[in-house]
């Protein structure tokens, strides 16, 4: 069945439908600090600059399967989300992780260094031949301020060395942004930081995330970007503000597949992957790369040494599936806060989805999968599933379905009106 929402006077959804307001908690779970979930305890790890070992890539297969429940995210920040464990085993995972060379034993610093690098620095040609040289730089530089310990949970940054990810598309709330010839620029919001060496670029970064402290900000760079001019000039460090140009937008499409230089990157289909593939990634590896698994940002994983596309199950190499075109979080089964079903849903929706459409289904109005826009949304709900034209899961609901089927009766219409904007 499907009926439009009634707005009140305000011009508001009546309680949203019966989408209630998520809580938002503020910090992110890390090495030492799982997080309770509906699933049981989830785990989360940060290889080091992105790159899991294809030993590392099997143990974390192993602990994955023998003490979670073998479900393992691939997250926008580049990290692995174990999840399915018991209290006591979610409180060990440390022990191990460190013995494996996955963090360090100190939680302050195994905290600070957690950031984004390109993936594939030091194997692109074309990236910024010293961006592993300046992560490690920042890296080191970020241990050892433990005045930033400070920094709110979510306070990221990223070291952007281009290439084939294009500049700009690694986003943080201060990026290291190669500029060419060597020379790096420091982004903060709106502003950026004249061309200079690594060196000044990283000395440059710890004094802005110190002022960010000092000056008791509450909003991150990333959420007010006027944020970021006010830092600089508290710095006292020269800027600019960036112009009203796009930047550059993640095509996922063109990142799976060959890359080139003997790389190629395989999608982990809405973040979400089974023990069995990424074991499978890292017998790839192992047996015909050079031994590394590179993370993504983008829910991918990038094989290196190969000489042609890699086949894993469940794992996507087709540059034109609609899987790269959808977003989903764990659902009702894994989170306390979601109202529905999505993974699932998700996946039979997608081949119903208008070329070149995206489609996002989150169980709860935080919209944690995606938080920017989609050409459909769709937000679970205690009435059913509310969809959203062109917006996130916060955004206005048009349309309400009280059941599954209603949702696929409806994406039918829309593969057969083949347009994004068609109405209902």
């Amino acid at each position: 069945m499907r009926c439009v929402v009634e707005a009140d006077q305000t011009g508001e959804t009546e309680v949203y439908g019966g989408f209630a307001q998520p809580e938002v908690k503020g910090w992110c779970p890390g090495l030492f600090a799982p997080m309770e979930a509906a699933d049981g305890w989830l785990v989360r790890v940060r290889p080091l600059l992105g790159r899991l070992e294809a030993a590392q890539a099997f143990l974390l297969a192993d602990v994955a399967q023998e003490q979670g429940n073998g479900r393992i995210g691939l997250t926008n920040r580049a990290s692995l989300q174990l999840r399915g464990f018991g209290a006591d085993n979610a409180r060990r995972f440390p022990d191990i992780a460190v013995a494996a060379g996955l963090g360090l034993r100190d939680a302050g610093m195994e905290r600070r260094q957690a950031m984004l690098v390109s993936p594939l620095a030091g194997d692109d040609p074309t990236c910024a031949a010293d961006t592993r040289a300046c992560a490690e730089s920042l890296r080191h530089a970020l241990v050892g301020a433990e005045d930033l310990a400070a920094l709110p949970g979510k306070f990221g940054f990223a070291v952007d060395g281009g290439g084939l990810y294009a500049p700009g598309l690694l986003q943080a709330d201060i990026v290291l942004r190669a500029v060419g010839n060597g020379l790096w620029s420091v982004v903060c919001g709106v502003a950026y930081g004249m061309p200079v060496t690594h060196k000044l670029a990283v000395e440059q970064t710890v004094r802005l995330a110190r002022i960010y402290v000092a000056s008791h900000q509450n909003i991150r760079p990333q959420r007010d970007p006027a944020v970021g001019a006010r830092l600089f000039q508290l710095a006292d460090v020269p800027c600019q503000l960036e112009t009203n140009a796009p930047m550059p937008v993640y095509a996922g499409g063109r990142q799976i597949g060959a890359l080139g230089y003997g790389l190629f990157a395989l999608a982990v289909p809405l973040g979400s992957m089974t023990a069995t593939m990424l074991r499978d990634c890292a017998i790839v590896a192992a047996t015909q790369g050079d031994g590394v698994l590179r993370l993504t940002p983008w829910r991918s994983i990038v094989l290196g040494g190969l000489v042609q596309i890699p086949v894993v199950a469940g794992m996507v190499s087709d540059p034109t599936s609609p899987l790269l075109r959808i977003w989903a979080c764990s659902g009702i089964q894994a989170c306390a806060q979601a109202a529905g079903e999505t993974e699932a849903l998700a996946r039979n929706l997608a081949p119903l989805l208008p070329d070149g459409a995206s489609l996002h289904v989150s169980g709860c109005r935080k919209g944690c999968a995606h938080p920017a826009s989609a050409d459909y949304t769709l937000v679970a709900g205690t009435q059913g599933y509310g969809l959203v034209r062109n917006g996130s899961a916060s955004g206005h609901v048009e349309s309400l379905f009280d059941n599954e089927q209603a949702v696929y009766t409806a994406f039918q219409t829309f593969r057969q009106e083949g347009a994004v904007d068609a109405s209902l």
